[in-house]
């Protein structure tokens, strides 16, 4: 093999050794820059997330005390009528007492 061939092999092979360590780096980069985009894309995404969380839990808390304030009303409305209610019985109850009283006598 002549001189000038096998300093063409090896330029070859160290063109080709060149090319494979570029390649390699290259590849590296790309996952990198992969992997840093996914990342990224996880934290968006969690961060979306937690903003949702906390708008369902103000709205879930807003209606828990709309809720809250109107069985409270319910509540109030019903102890009225309970004690309108009473309130006519009372004037009869009374009534019956005295009447026994009365009559007992």
């Amino acid at each position: 093999m002549s001189l000038e061939a096998i300093k063409t092999i090896v330029a070859a092979e160290s063109d080709a050794e060149k090319q494979r360590a570029d390649a390699i780096a290259e590849a590296k980069r790309i996952v990198a820059a992969a992997e840093a985009a996914g990342k990224d894309g996880v934290q968006a995404a969690r961060t979306a997330a937690e903003a949702q969380v906390q708008a369902l839990h103000r709205e879930a808390e807003a209606k828990g005390l709309e809720t809250a304030a109107k069985t409270a009303a319910e509540s109030l409305n019903q102890c009225q009528a309970m004690e309108n209610e009473a309130g006519s019985r009372l004037d009869k109850a009374v009534a019956i007492i005295v009447e026994k009283v009365v009559n007992a006598q």
